[in-house]
């Protein structure tokens, strides 16, 4: 008995649903899981990305110990200018150094405070607009309410800045 293969991708803005496999999942499930990401959309105007989704944002051996830098030091690389940019490098050292696959909103504020050469203490006011920022440029992906991590885009843009 042979089962037919069947290869699909869908993009809903950042978030991209990939599937190989049996063609009978295609028919019963994976129009269900769209139809109900969709409704999620509709209902919230953001898309979500789902918790298992942030393992498409793997951190490799290259790039964990590739770096031993710390938050200031990455900062220094990255040119930080704006509470934005610190962010971005505070997410650079727990993803490429710690080797964490998400963040929270309080880990990345923690962060930004160690980089003491360019922190603000606005810049943690202004944490909410930063995070909003960089979400709607898909710099960052929002896994849940709070919980954050670099755009697989963004981890290569690092990657080349910080390897000089």
């Amino acid at each position: 008995m042979s089962t037919d293969v069947a290869k699909i991708r869908i993009k809903f803005g950042q978030t991209e649903i990939e599937y190989e496999g049996e063609s009978s999942l295609l028919k019963d499930d994976l129009f269900n899981l769209a139809e109900r990401y969709l409704s999620l959309y509709d209902k919230n105007k953001i898309l979500i990305v789902p918790e298992s989704a942030v393992s498409a944002v793997q951190v490799t051996p290259q790039q964990l110990g590739s770096i031993d830098y710390s938050t200031n030091t990455i900062a220094a690389h990255l040119e930080v200018n704006t509470g934005t940019d610190l962010v971005i490098a505070a997410a650079a050292h727990l993803m490429m150094v710690k080797g964490q696959k998400k963040f929270t909103r309080k880990e990345i504020n923690d962060e930004m405070k160690l980089a003491t050469t360019y922190y603000k203490s606005s810049m943690s006011s202004n944490l909410t607009k930063s995070f909003d920022t960089l979400v709607k440029a898909k710099r960052l992906n929002q896994v849940s309410k709070h919980v954050y991590a670099l755009s697989a885009s963004e981890m290569k843009t690092l990657e080349s800045k910080l390897a000089g």
